[in-house]
């Protein structure tokens, strides 16, 4: 599988928003041969290996179209992500 990378995607957003957790980082660097940190450009293709790690939060972003983009910082934005399930808020 792929996934499209958004404006402001890191590697790291893209761990997120594809495997709920930022354990998937090696390995999604790995099948890209990028470098943890390397800058994405938008519109540019990742390959997804088939692994599997916080099933809940990938299915939660998944349903909820949670796709974060941290490289852009915002200043002076409170994002609610997740419901109250997860917790409060996230900052």
């Amino acid at each position: 599988m792929e996934v499209e990378v958004k404006d402001g995607q890191t590697l790291a957003d893209i761990a997120i928003q594809e495997y709920g957790s930022l354990e998937a980082l090696p390995a999604l660097a790995a099948a890209n041969a990028i470098g943890m940190t390397d800058t994405l450009e938008a519109g540019s293709r990742l390959q997804l290996p088939d692994v599997s790690f916080n099933r809940l939060i990938q299915q939660y972003c998944k349903a909820n179209d949670v796709s974060p983009a941290t490289e852009k910082g915002m200043t002076d934005v409170k994002l609610r992500v997740f419901g109250g399930e997860f917790a409060p808020q996230f900052n």
